[in-house]
């Protein structure tokens, strides 16, 4: 059955003045629905384009483009006393954290909270709204330029229907993690994800590689000082990581032996985009000693077969559990994080917490 109601006509703040009135108005409310737009076409840093934000009975379409106003949101992400309602909150996070200074929180991740209630991961906004509230939304401003102005009606509608109805599906969803006991997991679950918005960089990008476990050690500690220096260059410069090198190039380059600057050349060009200057960067690069910090790094190995064993029976517990929980068995535990179970005999850190209670360990 819709629950439908007559939606607040969005307000428009391109003014630092009615910025800051909004913000003191909604941190005086225990929750706000948020929500951003950005672009991230031809920079490392995705570029904001508009802050979305709903309290109940209001509806404001923040301009960051004007000078001031980034920094005058920051009080309202930071407010303890205001839960922050978003929905798949991670590059939300990683771009306000970017351009605010401030990640939100505390934060109720709606997509996350859907599955912990047992929806199929991931779901989208829509498929919530009309699943939870019987409400139809109809998107077709998804490609806008968010940096331009002006934005026309039809891209503010967009943009307010993103934030409002996260109050709506905030207060379904939460009532259903307490009658299910897991009100508690979601919020180990955000937590978590604050913590990744606010870490400077992936210190192990190479542990992110397709196929990574077929590599050796010293190929993959190769490949980890060039996305090394991949990442701190495109951060440096403000440019996407696959313009610096992409991860075919840079998994190539790591697998030769002690390269001349000929394999280097053909390792970078096999794509059709060739470029000495690079080959002759990688060569340096791959000439280089391994540091300590390099020589620490985690490691991916195949599985022997006697953990291939244990990782069949530890899935087979993970379904089970995942049955009898009502949610998806990826959900409970994704496979990198079975597979580390079966080595180490205990979960990855950033994992460890409600499941462990789950899965008995």
């Amino acid at each position: 059955m819709s629950v439908n109601h007559p939606a607040p006509a969005p307000l428009w703040i391109a003014s630092r003045d009615a910025a800051a009135r909004f913000v003191a108005s909604a941190c005086n409310h225990t929750t706000v629905a948020l929500d951003t737009e950005f672009i991230r076409t031809q920079t490392y840093y995705a570029e904001l384009g508009l802050v979305q934000l709903a309290i109940p009975g209001s509806i404001a379409l923040v301009d960051p483009l004007v000078e001031g106003i980034p920094a005058d949101l920051a009080p309202l992400m930071a407010a303890g006393g205001t839960l922050k309602i978003v929905h798949s909150a991670s590059e939300d996070l990683e771009v306000l954290g970017h351009a605010l200074g401030q990640v939100p929180e505390p934060l109720f991740d709606t997509q996350t909270a859907a599955v912990l209630c047992g929806y199929e991961m991931p779901p989208s906004y829509q498929k919530l709204v009309q699943a939870e509230l019987g409400i139809a939304l109809d998107k077709h401003a998804t490609r806008t330029d968010w940096l331009k102005r002006p934005l026309d009606d039809e891209q503010l509608r967009y943009a307010a229907e993103d934030v409002e109805h996260l109050h709506a599906l905030h207060a379904r969803l939460d009532q259903q993690l307490r009658e299910l006991g897991r009100r508690e997991w979601l919020d180990e679950e955000c937590a978590r994800a604050v913590a990744r918005a606010r870490a400077p960089g992936d210190p192990y990008p190479h542990l992110k590689v397709r196929a990574i476990d077929r590599m050796s050690p010293a190929q993959q500690q190769r490949l980890w000082r060039l996305l090394m220096w991949r990442d701190a260059e495109a951060m440096q410069r403000n440019r996407p990581k696959r313009w610096i090198l992409d991860n075919p190039v840079a998994i190539r380059a790591a697998l030769l032996e002690n390269p001349g600057r000929g394999e280097l050349e053909s390792a970078v060009a096999a794509d059709g985009k060739p470029s000495p200057r690079l080959a002759q960067k990688l060569e340096t690069l791959l000439k280089e000693t391994a540091s300590a910090e390099e020589l620490a790094i985690p490691l991916q190995s195949l599985l022997s077969e006697a953990e291939k064993a244990r990782a069949k029976t530890l899935r087979e517990t993970v379904i089970k559990e995942a049955e009898r929980l009502g949610i998806s068995a990826d959900a409970l535990l994704p496979r990198r994080a079975l597979e580390h179970w079966a080595k180490h005999d205990q979960l990855p850190d950033e994992l460890r917490g409600w499941r462990e209670g789950v899965l008995g360990l």
